[in-house]
């Protein structure tokens, strides 16, 4: 799939503001100060806001982002913008609850934002991991990805933005280690489960019989508009390269920096870096999630499998559509 830098942003930002979000109402419900918690609802208010910014570049047709919210009942795209959209007077009432301590109004109002803030992740998961024209998504890693990284990274700015307390607390560093092994795990399970690139071929994806097939006739000389937005040949050497990069930067680098925290105050300097490098580590991660894609609509186009981009290529005796990084 060609890599969108709007939705990479949007899905990394969002997911992150989402988690901060998450980490703060918790630790207002565990007795937090309060502090710290208005530092992190404000940042994670600004990433959300950045993420919907960066989303709408990606509209073909602005005018049109309301019809988003019309199909609830269907569409997953439309879950998220509806529950995304909930979030917003949930988290004033919650802020404002706070400001005013009313403490039993501010219980409800952070407990409702904890779970409405997780369903926008779960929705967002989904509109990815509902797609079976795209074998690697179309996983239950997908479905757990998306919450888990996006806890992940806000778990690790809530150390960085909180109060030298809370920074310094053991329960919280743990659970931030915890994610960020946990996050690990699962993105090497993910690559494992689908390092070979003929996760599915023709047969299956034509839901025929097995046997051997082959295109008799690919139906286009030059590149198309398919080829030019669902396929997308990374050369071997730099997906290694950048695969490499998302383990350093998104998870080795965090977990070494919160290990080697001193107990104390001290400990923000080093969660600010490792909240950074999380972030940089979870925006090549994102740009590989699209990159490594394997749309089905390539066995059209000259693919062997559903893994073949360099079919394609060679089935074009014009220009490829097919991008190359």
């Amino acid at each position: 799939m060609k890599p969108a830098l709007s939705v990479i942003v949007f899905t990394v930002l969002s997911g992150a503001g989402l988690g901060l979000l998450v980490c703060a109402a918790l630790a207002r419900l565990a007795g937090e100060a309060a502090g710290g918690v208005w530092r992190a609802a404000l940042l994670a208010c600004v990433l959300l806001g950045a993420g919907l910014v960066s989303s709408s570049l990606h509209l073909a047709n602005p005018r049109n982002a309301w019809r988003a919210f019309a199909r609830f009942a269907t569409s997953w795209l439309s879950r998220e913008a509806v529950f995304a959209v909930l979030l917003v007077p949930l988290v004033a009432l919650w802020l404002l609850s706070m400001a005013r301590e009313a403490r039993a109004l501010e219980a409800v109002a952070a407990a409702a934002t904890i779970a409405c803030a997780l369903l926008v992740l779960v929705c967002t998961a989904m509109i990815y991991a509902c797609l079976k024209t795209v074998p690697q998504w179309n996983s239950w890693h997908t479905v757990l990805g998306y919450p888990l990284y996006g806890l992940m990274s806000g778990a690790v700015l809530w150390l960085a933005v909180a109060g030298p307390e809370a920074a310094s607390a053991p329960a919280w560093r743990t659970g931030a280690l915890v994610l960020l092994a946990a996050g690990l795990v699962l993105k090497l399970a993910t690559w494992l489960r689908f390092a070979r690139p003929s996760d599915l071929p023709v047969h299956t994806a034509l839901n025929l019989p097995a046997g051997r097939m082959r295109l008799l006739d690919p139906g286009h000389s030059r590149g198309t508009f398919l080829t030019s937005e669902f396929v997308f040949a990374l050369a071997r050497t730099r997906g290694r390269l950048l695969r490499w990069c998302t383990l350093a930067a998104g998870y080795a680098l965090p977990l070494a920096l919160l290990l080697a925290a001193p107990a104390g105050g001290a400990s923000r300097a080093f969660a600010v870096p490792a909240a950074v490098c999380c972030l940089a580590g979870l925006l090549v991660e994102r740009w590989l999630f699209f990159a490594e894609a394997r749309h089905v609509v390539r066995l059209w186009h000259g693919a062997t499998d559903a893994g073949d981009a360099g079919g394609i290529a060679r089935s074009a005796t014009g220009t490829t559509g097919a991008q190359r990084a």
